[in-house]
């Protein structure tokens, strides 16, 4: 088995691939709407295009991808100074197959990096999670420096 992997910025030939990841991200989550491969395709689009905007996978050692990480510059908090905000960030590794290095946090690593190329003040890091689990995100975060800020709740408007 083969574990070599490497981090790079997304290419339009990676399209296929982010695809099917993307719709695992989506189905991983209780949903009340179908996932819509048009919109996810224009999505990932406006990401790679966007220079301020950055579309991050983690590849096999054939160069595929089997995760990623999406962000953007924003100036959220209405300041000045930019911020970094992840918006999408999922990896795919069922049984280990790529060897159990916790690929998640070499995403991070990777868009941190990238924000502060990007001169963000800020790094904001967005998750989808279940009901229940958010102590354990603030735990694991808070151990890489992250407090929580921002919170959503969603509520269906039907």
């Amino acid at each position: 088995m083969n574990t070599h992997t490497s981090i790079r910025t997304a290419v339009y030939n990676d399209i296929p691939t982010i695809m099917k990841l993307a719709e695992k991200e989506y189905n991983s989550f209780e949903q009340s709407v179908p996932f819509d491969p048009v919109l996810t395709e224009q999505y990932i689009l406006t990401i790679i295009n966007d220079p301020n905007a950055v579309f991050i996978v983690i590849t096999n050692h054939q160069g595929v991808p089997f995760g990623f990480m999406t962000g953007t510059l924003d100036h959220i908090d209405l300041s000045t100074e930019p911020s970094a905000l992840a918006g999408h960030w999922f990896v795919d590794n069922p049984k280990q197959i790529y060897g159990n290095k916790n690929y998640g946090l070499q995403l991070i690593s990777s868009f941190e990096g990238w924000a502060r190329h990007k001169k963000a003040k800020k790094i904001m890091i967005g998750l989808r999670m279940d009901p229940g689990t958010r102590r354990a995100y603030d735990r694991t975060f808070a151990q890489f420096g992250y407090r929580p800020n921002y919170v959503y709740y969603t509520k269906d408007t039907k």
